[in-house]
């Protein structure tokens, strides 16, 4: 195995799983390094020692990717890892683009937009955060095509620089930017460009299945208010005392019957401030598997981190596709990650239950 894959986040490998295609191996921390295609933190972040114990494996290409999502860049976390990896591998630099066009995120002459809003100067702000210095390959070379691309980034690379940005717009620019770096020994950035390896496509897994949200994105909270005319619905009371137990109760006639939602997933001005919520969920899952729920949908990254922990879920194997998602599966389990922001009105309703259909109510 050539390709390695080390993900600064769940969603991140999440991401990166979906754009390999099914049958790819994630594993969780750095004792599953050996084990699997990608690599994902045990925890919230990729740490450094994780990120070691993929590189000490010796592969001829690693791949960091970052940022698949909407304000998914902590160049706090970020930045140190590709000054690591950089000097670690011994590539001296990494070629990256974090635009996604696909998903309305691009970036020209190293500004950052997404969904038509600007977010920053990307050249700037990498390169105050590394310890090396950041470079970019304007709108104007990757126009040009690959060749042209990969002389910007020679030229770049003879200069020192750690990093180099690729700008990149549209789904051509993206077919050029693989072409010029897709084999480099060290790149970053959104998942597209890693090369895509499965192909098969498995069968949607089966089993009872529960709807889980700790987000609190404005998008997940109008899909669980689409999905309320037709399936069950409890409104998880964070303050109240044995909320999870609560919720199991109420959860326990339901299961393998039909699809049901808990949610604490409220807009801003009711969010309990201080509650554990992910720590709830997390109760909340081991209890539903340890009753016969063998499929899992966590909207939200830190609810999905805190559940795939109390799990004690060390590996997963990318499975079926579902619409902008993916299912995550081992032998007893799967688990569809959903961060905020994703999916249309009715995900909830279309997507993991085939068989329920929204009625009139629901629109």
């Amino acid at each position: 195995m050539s390709f390695y894959g080390l993900a600064a986040t769940l969603r991140d490998a999440v991401a990166l799983a979906e754009a390999r295609g099914p049958g790819c191996n994630i594993g969780f921390g750095a004792a599953q390094a050996g084990f699997v295609e990608i690599l994902a933190p045990h925890g919230s972040d990729l740490t450094a020692p994780e990120a070691q114990a993929g590189v000490a494996l010796g592969r001829s290409q690693y791949f960091l990717t970052f940022g698949n999502h909407a304000g998914g860049l902590k160049l706090g976390s970020i930045a140190p890892m590709i000054d690591q990896l950089a000097a670690s591998t011994g590539v001296g630099f990494m070629a990256a683009c974090i635009a996604n066009p696909a998903a309305g995120r691009t970036m020209y002459q190293g500004q950052l937009f997404e969904a038509g809003h600007l977010r920053g100067d990307m050249v700037r702000e990498f390169g105050a955060a590394l310890e090396g210095n950041a470079g970019l390959v304007p709108h104007e070379i990757v126009a040009a095509g690959a060749a042209a691309i990969r002389r910007q980034c020679s030229g770049l690379k003879e200069q020192g620089k750690t990093l180099v940005l690729i700008d990149a717009i549209n789904d051509d620019d993206c077919s050029a930017i693989f072409h010029a770096v897709g084999n480099y020994a060290l790149i970053g950035g959104a998942a597209w460009l890693g090369e895509r390896a499965h192909a098969a496509a498995p069968p949607q897994p089966a089993g009872p299945i529960a709807i889980l949200s700790g987000a609190l994105d404005r998008q997940t909270i109008f899909q669980i208010g689409a999905a309320r005319c037709v399936l069950p619905v409890f409104d998880l009371e964070v303050r109240a005392p044995r909320a999870a137990d609560v919720a199991l109760a109420w959860a326990a006639d339901k299961i393998g019957k039909t699809a049901f939602i808990i949610s604490s997933s409220v807009p801003p001005d009711k969010i309990a401030a201080g509650a554990p919520v992910t720590a709830m969920f997390a109760e909340i899952a081991k209890g539903l598997v340890a009753n016969g729920v063998q499929r899992l949908v966590i909207a939200g990254s830190e609810t999905a981190q805190a559940v795939l922990q109390a799990l004690g879920v060390t590996q997963f194997r990318s499975g079926a596709n579902l619409g902008p998602l993916i299912w995550l599966e081992n032998e007893t389990l799967s688990i569809c990650v959903k961060p905020g922001g994703i999916g249309a009105k009715g995900i909830f309703l279309t997507e993991f239950e085939p068989q329920i259909c929204r009625n009139g109510a629901s629109e």
